[in-house]
């Protein structure tokens, strides 16, 4: 971050950033995640996310499983209640149980775990 918050200080004019910074991000988002690369080096994601991609080499999490939720939906319910666990990719975890019949938003409750972790 260092790096490129000199480059921006010292850029002539608002240019493309450099190749050697570009790089050098996506070997941190190849370890670390695109998500938690672009946030901490304040690069654009969707730019940062094609460049992983184009470099050819999986990105951290690809083999997860993609399941898309609606809002308002019991998740894991048993006749106890709900049940939904998240984990993020710095290790961090929330796990709520709910009781017996209760509605959650799991979409809003996911991006706002994702938005504060990692």
């Amino acid at each position: 971050r260092r790096r490129i918050d000199e480059w921006r200080e010292t850029r002539v004019n608002r240019g493309r950033m450099p190749e050697p910074l570009w790089r050098a991000a996506v070997a941190l988002a190849r370890e670390h995640g695109v998500y938690a690369t672009s946030r901490g080096l304040r690069v654009n994601y969707d730019s940062l996310k094609a460049r992983v991609r184009a470099a050819g080499k999986p990105m951290k999490g690809l083999a997860s499983t993609f399941v898309e939720l609606s809002g308002g939906l019991a998740i894991g319910a048993t006749p106890a209640g709900s049940v939904v666990e998240l984990a993020g990719s710095s290790g961090e975890k929330l796990l709520i149980r709910l009781a017996g019949g209760g509605e959650l938003d799991v979409a809003g409750l996911c991006r706002e775990f994702w938005s504060r972790a990692g």
